[in-house]
């Protein structure tokens, strides 16, 4: 009868561990898929600005994945301060935003909005007129070059791609005779900028959290495994 039991745990035993190792590998295989997947999902832009035309003009390409189009673009002079960049109203085709208090013609960025620029598309821009904040109180302007780049400290771009990631980098410091390439790169799991969500997501169970629930798993078959031994044996 001892031997019979005996055959009986071990058939069931041999049963639950290969249909945890199944499960757990099921488990992992679904995981790696899922994060290959999201990795696979590029979402990049690179920002030329042409210092021939003191950063008043340039071109967005599109380095994403298939798919994923330019939908704005935003190319901002910042926190307005005495002595930092202003876009002067002319014309570009962009829309004015953050108008500089104290004065109609002036305003601290530019968006466009609308686009479709898909993947290994550019867009070209142009029609700005850049000049500098005298005085933020009386909304004075400065229309001399800046050589030095000091009125570029709060300057960025910008960038929302078409499912609704944004993501931004700043201007250097430099002379507006001086050309930038700003490169913009994000993950798919990265929402740089993007507004948070209502409720917070449930997140997905990382692969050592499926590793550990196996080896849980295969603690307590271990653990009954060795009840069972005890009660045939009597003691």
């Amino acid at each position: 009868m001892t031997d019979i039991i005996r055959n009986l745990c071990d058939s069931t035993r041999t049963k639950i561990l290969s249909r945890t190792a199944s499960a757990l590998a099921a488990l992992l295989i679904g995981a790696t898929s899922t994060l290959a997947s999201a990795a696979d999902t590029r979402h990049a832009a690179v920002i030329t600005l042409d210092g021939d035309w003191f950063l008043q003009s340039g071109q967005i390409f599109n380095d994403s994945s298939d798919g994923i189009a330019l939908a704005g673009f935003w190319y901002s002079m910042g926190a307005q301060e005495d002595g930092v960049g202003v876009w002067e109203r002319y014309g570009g085709g962009d829309q004015a935003l953050d108008t500089l208090q104290g004065s109609t013609a002036h305003y601290s960025t530019a968006y466009w909005g609308d686009l479709d620029v898909t993947a290994g598309q550019a867009l070209t821009f142009g029609g700005l007129d850049l000049d500098r904040i005298a005085s933020t109180s009386s909304g004075s302007i400065d229309s001399m070059i800046d050589t030095v780049g000091s009125s570029l400290r709060n300057a960025y771009v910008e960038v929302l791609f078409s499912d609704g990631v944004r993501g931004r980098a700043n201007l250097s410091t430099w002379s507006w005779t001086s050309s930038q390439v700003l490169t913009i790169e994000l993950e798919t799991s990265s929402t740089a900028l993007s507004m948070p969500p209502l409720s917070a997501p449930v997140p997905e169970p990382t692969p050592a959290a499926m590793l550990g629930a196996g080896l849980l798993a295969l603690g307590e078959v271990a653990r009954r495994r060795g009840l069972g031994r005890s009660d045939a044996s009597g003691y």
